[in-house]
């Protein structure tokens, strides 16, 4: 199959979809702007809670550096 067909049929193909597509009724598209807001909301929500997991591990990671640091320091003392 060589290129101008492969774009004729395309072009065949993006006339039909588009003559059988209509423009959505205002609820229908209430109903999509919701259901894209939760998704959004969603992910934002999964992105922060991960970055929130991760600068807590750095913060225990360093707190538990610092106290292994002043525990050697301590021992070194004595």
């Amino acid at each position: 199959m060589g290129y101008g067909e492969r774009l004729r049929n395309f072009v065949t193909e993006s006339r039909r979809v588009l003559r059988v597509t209509k423009k959505p009724t205002k609820e229908e598209y209430k109903t999509i702007v919701k259901v894209s807001a939760i998704g959004i909301a969603f992910i934002g929500l999964i992105g922060f809670l991960l970055h929130m997991v991760n600068e807590l591990a750095s913060i225990w990671i360093v707190a538990v550096v610092v106290v292994a640091l002043i525990v050697f320091f301590l021992f070194l003392k004595k």
